[in-house]
């Protein structure tokens, strides 16, 4: 037995020991040992590969269950940080005090995936072709790493209802990259056992994912029309946003903007330039996220599309654009919920990277939201947080816009802004100072 557990650990290796192109490789050779023994070996095969799965899925929870606190945490604090300011001390109203934050284990931090050892045992039992393997191939088009070879051994070891565990996968990979060596094996195994399209739309109807209701949209497409109504495309409209607002995966970011670009009958707007960022989502699709994570969707998702709103708030010219429109819109009356969120993206927006005449844009637009009457106090709030680019404007040569800022500053000051205004403007004739002092002694 001890032996047969050292040819199963040989494959693993599927590369030849030697930089030589000619002869096999140590998992083949392992295969064909394998294939010598004869049928006896596809239990201790099974066995191994059901261990592995287990050990990756309980690392996989344990880890998500880690990060699942951790996010809420940030996004607590995002959102502390909105309401009481930076550097302010936010500990006493966190939920989730930082002290009590769970910490990976050393065991979950070393863990490394033994996915070649997993492919190579997959490729093994299909080499065998016992379809005593089916379940556990079955079980592991759960795991990324042995999807696609999971899907090949399927084709030819038949399998009782692999079709709900086939769609699962689609789910999992990525239709883009690698299509042929990834998407097609999956979709062979898919027209193997037969999937209809009304299948594949009650999945898609269950999927609760963005990613993975636009993977499951491009399996629709792929599969041949049995008569059932297919899904419309703006039924993904919603994933895409939340995809173009991928900040993190610029390729996903573009791949979801182009397809919503299509989807509109529009080419894809670009914004201005960010950095990394070769196509930042179009002001009209962040304005569409805005209304989308104000009112909790996608389902189960809201949370982190505001994160990346807020994210991208920070140096992106088309959010700036969209918060701008959500605070001045007047059509029939403001929605209250994508005001707020507007106000709390208002709070990022790094004026300094934007066009030159954005600062008084934003002072005009918080200015408009003030006269709400449900989130009025918060624009005020908002707009004294932001109050020296009120005071810079106040100092412009145009003196209709000098004239106009002074004239907003007048109708929300209280004692302490004027103070403010006062410390401001004594530290800019200190700067001027310090710089006529620095040219004339030159």
């Amino acid at each position: 037995m001890d032996d047969l557990q050292e040819l199963i650990d040989r494959l693993e290796h599927w590369q030849r020991a030697d930089t030589g192109f000619d002869g096999p490789t140590p998992r083949h050779r392992a295969i064909d040992a394998l294939r010598e023994r004869g049928p006896g070996v596809v239990p201790a095969l099974v066995g191994r590969l059901e261990d592995l799965l287990a050990a990756t899925a309980r690392h996989h929870e344990r880890v998500a269950a880690v990060q699942e606190v951790w996010d809420a945490w940030y996004e607590e604090g995002d959102r502390l940080t909105d309401e009481y300011g930076l550097g302010a001390d936010i500990e006493p109203y966190r939920t989730v005090s930082s002290d009590s934050l769970p910490q990976q284990s050393a065991r979950d931090q070393d863990y490394r995936d033994p996915y070649h050892l997993k492919q190579g045992i997959i490729e093994a039992l299909h080499h065998l072709g016992d379809r005593r393997a089916a379940p556990v191939l079955t079980a592991a088009l759960s795991d990324l790493a042995c999807v696609p070879a999971a899907a090949r051994a399927l084709r030819d070891i038949q399998a009782d209802q692999p079709v709900p565990a086939l769609l699962d996968a689609v789910t999992l990979i990525d239709h883009h990259a690698n299509k042929d060596i990834v998407f097609d094996p999956v979709l062979a195994a898919l027209r193997h056992y037969g999937v209809s399209v009304g299948q594949a739309r009650e999945r898609f109807e269950a999927e609760s994912s963005p990613l993975g209701r636009v993977r499951l949209m491009h399996l629709l497409e792929e599969l041949p029309d049995d008569g059932a109504d297919r899904p419309a495309k703006s039924q993904i409209r919603d994933s895409l946003i939340f995809l173009a607002m991928d900040d993190r995966d610029t390729l996903v970011q573009s791949q979801a903007i182009r397809a919503l670009g299509e989807l509109d009958n529009r080419g894809m707007e670009r914004g201005s330039g960010v950095s990394g960022m070769d196509t930042p989502p179009p002001a009209a699709v962040v304005r569409s996220a805005i209304a989308l994570a104000a009112h909790g969707n996608p389902p189960g998702h809201d949370r982190e599309l505001t994160s990346r709103l807020r994210r991208l708030a920070v140096d992106t010219p088309t959010v700036f654009r969209a918060v701008e429109a959500v605070l001045t819109q007047d059509f029939p009356t403001p929605d209250e919920k994508e005001l707020r969120l507007a106000l709390r993206l208002a709070l990022q927006v790094n004026i300094s990277t934007m066009d030159a005449d954005a600062p008084m844009r934003l002072i005009r637009a918080l200015y408009s939201a003030s006269s709400h009457p449900q989130v009025g106090d918060r624009a005020l709030f908002v707009l004294r947080r932001h109050d020296y680019v009120l005071f810079e404007q106040m100092t412009q040569d145009d003196d209709a816009l000098r004239a106009e800022a002074r004239a907003i500053f007048e109708a929300i000051a209280g004692p302490g802004d004027h103070a403010r205004l006062a410390q401001f403007s004594a530290g800019r004739r200190g700067r001027w100072s310090r710089l006529l002092s620095r040219i004339t002694r030159r």
